[in-house]
């Protein structure tokens, strides 16, 4: 396990923790179970703990053909065991907590996390160590852009892809010619959620009357939704996550007599935090279980067996946005690793450039300029009060198939240098 003399090129034997010998292999999962992005961590924990069930026993879709290297005996024939820990939604803990993961539990990957800001702290934790990063739920530019790593990978959309996705809808509603001011928490995503959909809209002859940003998990918005409120907009943008995020459009229908919301990223969690005020509210979601493709129903399937039926859990469904990201995340890796024939990562991440796949809502590329996926984005609406249910809170709009860019454009530009596929060794 890890090499010595830090500095140093070293083969992948000397720097990885390779399961040479042995019966089972160790992947590490750092997830935020307290703070502002507890509710999501403990929803990712659902989908981590599904996919190794499923990776030793078979099952979901380990079973379903479209995962062709997958066995449902472990892989490369050793039994698979996961360990935990939280994160406490900090990105400096977030690397704590995974150094010890891969330090004294021998984990060969790590995935999960809460951030763009953990992620990138985590890419300056694995890539020397030579441990392969499965990002979690970090849906801001930077983590693969400016500060893309060889050894991470992004299955979240961005928030560029989200404007994408967010704006033609937008359009059809409102026209080509409407207002809107926007909040943002100062975070990656909501700096650059905020920029991406600026631009967008600016592009489309829409007026953007301002742009306040707030630290992430304040509990208070009514200051800055009262400056908002002055401009007298047509639509209020509200780039957050989370507990932050329902905090936000519920104060929002308290300040604003009437008002459209958009939050461009929206989660079966904050749905659940924001209640009846989510009506009307347009977002984006990384999955969601009313999507009819065989793949995504075999998923909601297993979820639902696993964690409650119906009638005994109607709140089974929620989290199960986060689970599913975990769930494809870990078996897109363990895949990688039968393709590769090895769990030297090197081999892997070439394996895991330029894949393509399914996870239930259309082809996928896991890109290799980049490390990001480019995938469909679901939009949706919040329902009516009188229509939301416990495990039901918004409708599909529309899924967004046609988003992506080039390599050759921003924020993909901005990953100019990914790293040697062979990092230097590095202890402690």
């Amino acid at each position: 396990m890890g090499g010595d003399g830090g500095g140093s090129t070293a083969t992948p034997s000397q720097y990885a923790n390779q399961p040479v010998g042995e019966d089972s292999v160790t992947f590490g999962f750092p997830i935020a179970l307290s703070g502002p992005f507890g509710s999501d961590g403990e929803r990712q924990e659902r989908g981590f703990r599904l996919a190794v069930d499923h990776l030793n026993e078979g099952g979901g879709w380990v079973d379903s053909g479209k995962f062709p290297s997958l066995s449902g005996d472990g892989v490369l024939g050793r039994t698979v065991e996961m360990v935990t820990a939280n994160t406490e939604s900090s990105p400096e803990t977030a690397v704590s907590v995974a150094r010890d993961l891969i330090a004294s539990e021998g984990a060969v990957m790590i995935a999960g996390g809460s951030s763009g800001n953990t992620a990138v702290k985590l890419f300056d934790l694995c890539h020397p160590r030579g441990v392969v990063h499965m990002i979690g739920f970090a849906p801001g530019t930077n983590v693969t852009g400016a500060d893309c790593s060889r050894y991470g990978f992004q299955e979240m959309f961005n928030p560029k892809m989200a404007a994408q996705a967010l704006v033609p809808v937008l359009l059809d509603r409102f026209g080509d010619r409407a207002s809107v001011y926007g909040l943002h928490a100062n975070s990656d995503f909501g700096f650059t959620q905020a920029n991406e959909l600026r631009r967008l809209l600016l592009d489309n002859n829409w007026d953007y009357q301002g742009d306040t940003q707030t630290t992430v998990g304040t509990s208070e918005y009514r200051p800055q939704l009262e400056e908002a409120k002055a401009a007298n907009p047509d639509v209020l943008a509200l780039s957050y996550r989370g507990i932050d995020g329902a905090n936000a459009i519920r104060q929002a229908r308290e300040v604003f007599d009437d008002i459209e919301i958009v939050a461009p990223l929206l989660s079966r969690t904050t749905a659940e935090l924001t209640g009846e005020a989510i009506e009307g509210v347009v977002g984006t979601i990384s999955w969601d279980p009313s999507i009819d493709t065989p793949l995504s129903q075999t998923f909601s399937e297993a979820f639902q067996r696993e964690f409650g039926e119906p009638e005994e859990r109607p709140d089974w469904r929620l989290g199960s946005d986060q689970a599913h990201l975990a769930y494809g995340q870990t078996l897109q890796y363990a895949a990688a690793v039968e393709r590769a024939g090895t769990f030297e990562p090197p081999a892997v991440i070439r394996e895991l450039e330029g894949h393509q796949y399914a996870m239930g809502i259309g082809r996928e590329t896991m890109r290799a300029c980049d490390h990001q996926a480019i995938r469909p984005v679901p939009v949706v609406e919040g329902l009516p009060a009188a229509e939301q249910s416990e495990s039901r809170y918004y409708d599909s709009v529309t899924i967004t198939r046609e988003v992506g860019y080039g390599c050759d454009e921003d924020p993909a530009d901005d990953c100019r240098e990914m790293g040697p596929y062979e990092p230097t060794t590095e202890t402690g």
